[in-house]
């Protein structure tokens, strides 16, 4: 388990409430599916990752997974877009002690728009 960061509760509409830490780790067994499914993004997007949790562009209610939020931000200096999907560490959820980082990935100018068009409702965005 790494230590990646904190998430800002005033950001995260109803999970403020809910959520039992503000802590972001992500796991061994996650980290080894990054590295094997998106192992060029992951080298690509590593640096930035605590950036992209601490400090997002959008985060959105993931409309396809319970508990789960998308975070995107714009990284200009690398010119690219980061996606990371983050399990909510809830009360109930035994299984979840801590907010945990399930992927991510690195998305193009259309999947970015399909990302906010399809997977959930947007419950933060910088101005």
């Amino acid at each position: 388990m790494k230590y990646i960061g904190k998430l800002d509760k005033n950001k995260l509409g109803k999970y403020r409430n809910i959520m039992i830490t503000e802590d972001v780790i992500i796991t061994t067994e996650r980290l080894q599916h990054i590295l094997i499914s998106h192992n060029k993004e992951y080298q690509q997007l590593s640096p930035y990752i605590k950036d992209i949790v601490e400090d997002p562009d959008i985060i959105l209610d993931d409309n396809r997974n319970k508990d789960t939020l998308i975070i995107l931000k714009k990284i200009s200096e690398i010119d690219k877009n980061g996606r990371v999907v983050i399990k909510i560490a809830i009360a109930e959820d035994n299984k979840h002690p801590k907010n945990s980082i399930i992927t991510l990935m690195k998305l193009n100018n259309r999947t970015w728009k399909q990302t906010l068009k399809n997977r959930g409702n947007i419950i933060f965005q910088k101005n």
